[in-house]
């Protein structure tokens, strides 16, 4: 009878310690997920607000709104699309990263501006054979909010997603 005192007792301890300290079973991919620290919040709003100054539109406001958002989706390209780059269906602006080792934020939001170089404003177009959504939609004029997420796939590799309102790259449209 002892035994099974000192037993329950053990248990009982254990699953206080458990809800003590916030341990909670998770599906796999919250287990795997990468949440955004604040100063990787405020470096991605720094560095989209840098690239917007440099083109004269207005800064960006972070919303938690549009954090949740990015950050459900990159959960869900974790879990179940194996970390592919596949655009949500949302009516948001959104750019995805990925990459096989840990990046900055600043890395990821320069590595959008970067299709800064293929995007000939004369003619509001993008280089034959490259990309400049990303950039576009970074400096886009219209947009006023920005919230990102992220997560680990099984891998190790990263995925991000940044979510604007309102959108951006609205065809015939200059972005500033």
């Amino acid at each position: 009878m002892r035994i099974y005192v000192i037993g329950f007792t053990l248990l009982l301890s254990l699953l206080i310690l458990i809800n003590c300290t916030g341990i909670r079973q998770y599906p796999a991919y919250y287990r795997h997920s990468a949440e955004l620290t604040l100063e990787e919040k405020r470096e991605l709003l720094a560095e989209h607000n840098k690239w917007r100054n440099q083109v004269g539109v207005p800064d960006l406001i972070w919303s938690t709104e549009l954090e949740e958002i990015a950050k459900d989706w990159a959960y869900k390209l974790a879990k179940n699309y194996g970390c592919r780059m596949i655009h949500s269906s949302n009516k948001l602006g959104e750019n995805i990263f990925w990459a096989n080792y840990a990046v900055s934020a600043k890395y990821v939001v320069d590595y959008w501006a970067d299709e800064r170089f293929y995007y000939d404003y004369a003619s509001n177009t993008c280089k034959q054979g490259r990309q400049c959504g990303h950039y576009t939609q970074l400096v886009w004029s219209e947009t006023r909010q920005l919230g990102c997420g992220r997560a680990l796939c099984s891998s190790g590799e990263e995925i991000w997603v940044c979510n604007y309102n309102p959108a951006g790259n609205v065809k015939g449209k200059r972005p500033y």
